[in-house]
């Protein structure tokens, strides 16, 4: 069983799939983590760290994180997740997730999110 580490911002869980650093995941079971695959998906956090299947993965789940752009995107924009995991600005059927606290240049480029506490409500 995964455990919670000693800060509240970060919990361990368990990689079903191969994911990438600074990336957002959706809880696959109560001890698993897989990388998002649809813009609708809830996102559970960030993968602090790059984990193979079966490896452990450290997920930041509230405050501030970097994350890997899918586009450019502005100081202030509310995001979620791309299909590639990524953070785009957010469209109508998705989950916000974060705003952009430190902006990123262009596809690829990381920013700064500060997590919103939920992903649950539709903007």
């Amino acid at each position: 069983m995964a455990t919670v580490i000693n800060n509240s911002d970060y919990r361990s869980k368990i990689a079903d799939a191969t994911i990438t650093a600074f990336t957002f995941v959706k809880l696959a079971s109560l001890t698993n983590v897989t990388p998002c695959s649809a813009i609708t998906d809830i996102v559970y956090g960030v993968a602090q760290n790059a984990a193979s299947a079966g490896e452990v993965v450290t997920v930041k789940v509230s405050g501030e994180s970097k994350v890997v752009a899918a586009a450019a995107l502005a100081l202030d924009a509310i995001v979620g997740t791309s299909t590639g995991a990524t953070a785009q600005a957010l469209a109508s059927t998705q989950y916000p997730r974060g705003k952009v606290v430190e902006a990123s240049g262009a596809t690829a480029d990381s920013c700064v999110i500060q997590l919103f506490d939920s992903g649950i409500a539709k903007s």
